[in-house]
């Protein structure tokens, strides 16, 4: 799942075409989506790397706004690896999720009061009563 420097640079030009930088966050490859980002994606969805490596091999020596274009339009599956890799990665920044304000998942408890007794959500069928059909012998 190596992938080398020239596949790296093409990807974060790649990204930025997605994700460029704007309202006080990172583009694409500033937040280093080419590089721990795809790692660490990678690491957790390894079949996604196949499916990059023939995009990124396509995109050699073409402009990349042009190319992500008529990825989307002509080959939408390899644009969904695009689009699902870049901004997973983007999103795996500290930086970036500092500053749209996001810490991450967190535990919290739930709440054991059912909910589907407030507002009388269920009282209709609290007022119908128990109805049924007795099962065949």
């Amino acid at each position: 799942m190596d992938f080398d420097a020239s596949e790296r640079f093409l990807l974060a030009n790649l990204a930025d075409v997605l994700i460029p930088a704007g309202h006080g966050l990172p583009s694409a490859s500033e937040a280093g989506v080419a590089h721990e980002g795809l790692d660490q994606v990678l690491a957790v969805r390894p079949d996604l790397a196949d499916g990059l490596r023939k995009i990124l091999a396509q995109a050699k020596d073409q402009d990349a706004p042009s190319f992500v274009a008529e990825l989307q339009t002509k080959a939408p599956a390899s644009f969904g690896i695009l689009a699902e890799l870049v901004p997973g990665a983007y999103f795996l920044n500290p930086r970036v999720r500092t500053a749209l304000g996001y810490d991450g998942q967190s535990a919290r408890a739930i709440d054991t009061r059912p909910d589907y007794l407030e507002d009388g959500l269920i009282q209709s069928v609290i007022d119908r009563g128990p109805i049924f059909r007795p099962t065949p012998s």
